[in-house]
């Protein structure tokens, strides 16, 4: 099936009887061709039998067009756009096919703009409704509106074809595409220095949880130097810290911001790429996470309420101001 751009698609959710199209198909044809070859032999041989059966065969037909457009003619139509995706997935629509009337429709054909899915096939009880999901490429970053659909059907005969266009009113959020194997967190002590130390109650200290490999941004301060030495300064190690068992209940374990600014060497798209996969590995990690971006400032969180923020910080990131308004 060829699709070309219809900018004029309406987008009501009601399929009036003006809005369905239909055409002779394939096999409408070459019924057509029947009828004009069983009207010659009766008018040459003069055969009322003939004629008889040829107009009844042409009723049929104009009977078979008329129920083709109304199996489509007077549905309602909803969209309900599905959870948020990354960028290079797929982002999927539900589409729900609403049924008011008393009779029942049949075999009718969904087939989405861009998508390479064959079309999927509905039928609608009286005064019911069914519902059909959609899938499509989500390449870019940003809102990604639901594709055009075509809803088509042939029934009852298969001798004319009826269809019609709706443009969805739904829309699902793409986020950057995370950065395969992207590098660990920044280090706690690096991202002391561009947060603002948070107030802590008297007997909140810290104590020595273990040692880790160095990264690059560690406290030289923190250089585990007796384990170093055991290595012959063959690999260096940092401490790590933790609050002590006697600190208050309310004390906060460190937390770290995502800066866009201290990624000025990668390109804009990487940068948020790699933010995203920091997101996602924070908060796989338990570790406290806030994000700075531009005139953006999150304050450092935990949970589904944080990742989804500053996800949807990063999907809609320097786009116009018109499509980054929900």
């Amino acid at each position: 099936m060829r699709w070309r751009d219809h900018p004029w698609l309406p987008a009501r959710p009601w399929l009036g009887a003006q809005r369905v199209h239909i055409r002779p198909s394939r096999a409408g044809l070459a019924f057509a061709a029947l009828l004009l070859a069983l009207w010659i032999a009766a008018v040459n041989y003069r055969l009322g039998l003939g004629y008889a059966l040829t107009y009844f065969a042409a009723a049929c037909a104009i009977a078979d067009m008329l129920f083709a457009s109304r199996n489509l003619a007077g549905l309602a139509l909803a969209a309900t756009p599905g959870q948020p995706v990354f960028a290079g997935s797929h982002a999927f629509f539900t589409l729900r096919l609403i049924n008011r009337s008393a009779r029942p429709r049949h075999a009718i054909r969904l087939a989405a703009h861009g998508s390479a899915a064959a079309p999927s096939l509905a039928d609608i009880a009286a005064h019911g409704d069914t519902a059909v999901s959609i899938g499509v490429a989500a390449q870019q970053r940003g809102w990604r509106d639901a594709p055009a659909v075509r809803l088509s059907g042939s029934f009852p005969l298969g001798l004319f074809v009826a269809w019609c266009h709706w443009q969805p009113e739904a829309r699902v959020l793409v986020y950057p595409r995370p950065e395969p194997d992207a590098p660990p967190l920044p280090s706690l002590a690096g991202a002391a220095r561009q947060t603002a130390p948070a107030p802590r109650a008297s007997g909140g200290a810290l104590e020595l949880a273990g040692v880790r490999a160095y990264q690059p941004g560690d406290s030289l301060r923190r250089l585990a130097w007796r384990q170093i030495a055991r290595q012959d300064g063959a690999h260096l190690f940092s401490k790590q810290f933790q609050p002590a068992a006697d600190a208050p209940a309310g004390a906060a374990r460190g937390s770290i911001v995502l800066d866009d600014a201290t990624l000025h060497a990668l390109a804009p798209e990487a940068r948020l790429s790699r933010l995203t996969a920091w997101v996602l590995q924070a908060e796989r990690t338990g570790q406290p996470y806030g994000l700075r971006l531009g005139a953006l400032s999150l304050a450092p969180a935990l949970g589904a309420s944080q990742r989804d923020a500053c996800l949807r910080a990063l999907a809609l990131h320097g786009l116009p101001q018109h499509e980054a308004m929900t």
